[in-house]
């Protein structure tokens, strides 16, 4: 079947429309693709902003407990009296109130001057001071549990936080016949901790 000059003219409109259709629905496939595409972007994007703002919110909780059971443990050493001035003259006034409660024998000491605390990889920051004041002491002993027992004592009620660096225990070089003379004598170090802020003075 043979078209003529006169039936390609009658099909010049159908074909037009149909080649239009064609173009039309390429163009909204594409169309409807890129929509898609963007579409799964902006979910993903608003997926890792919520995943962020999440991780955000869960790290400021945990800050927030941080703060919260670091202010218990600042509040219960301040109320101990480690945050602060050092006073001396309380320790001296705890080591006598020990000895007379203990009924211990000679105690004596001295107290290098305060400095900063500079135990090795130890460094606080955030403008907090650690100070220490070393401590020699020497106490004659009945026997080793009167040692355990004063620091025991020392470290529950001396306002400072005590850490013991050493002690030596050996025969007293003096002693009687009688019971109540010491046996031992104990050579110690201890360093008395402090909190403070700012520059040592």
């Amino acid at each position: 079947m043979k078209l003529g000059r006169g039936d390609i003219k009658k099909l010049r409109l159908p074909v037009a429309g149909f080649i239009a259709l064609v173009i039309a629905g390429a163009v909204s496939t594409i169309a409807a693709n890129d929509y898609l595409q963007k579409t799964k972007t902006l979910g993903a994007a608003a997926s890792a902003q919520r995943a962020e703002v999440q991780a955000k919110l869960a790290s400021a909780n945990e800050e927030e407990r941080e703060i919260k059971a670091n202010l218990q443990q600042y509040q219960a050493l301040a109320a101990r009296g480690i945050v602060g001035e050092e006073n001396r003259l309380d320790w001296v006034d705890v080591v006598t109130a020990i000895k007379n409660e203990r009924r211990l024998f000679n105690i004596s000491y001295s107290i290098e001057p305060q400095k900063e605390l500079d135990y090795p990889g130890f460094s606080p920051g955030g403008g907090v001071k650690f100070m220490v004041s070393r401590v020699k002491l020497s106490i004659q002993l009945l026997h080793e549990e009167d040692l355990l027992n004063f620091i025991d004592d020392l470290s529950r009620r001396g306002k400072p936080y005590l850490s013991v660096r050493s002690c030596n225990v050996g025969r007293a070089s003096i002693g009687g016949g009688t019971t109540l003379a010491p046996r031992l004598q104990a050579d110690c170090e201890f360093d008395l901790i402090t909190i403070g802020h700012g520059k040592p003075g």
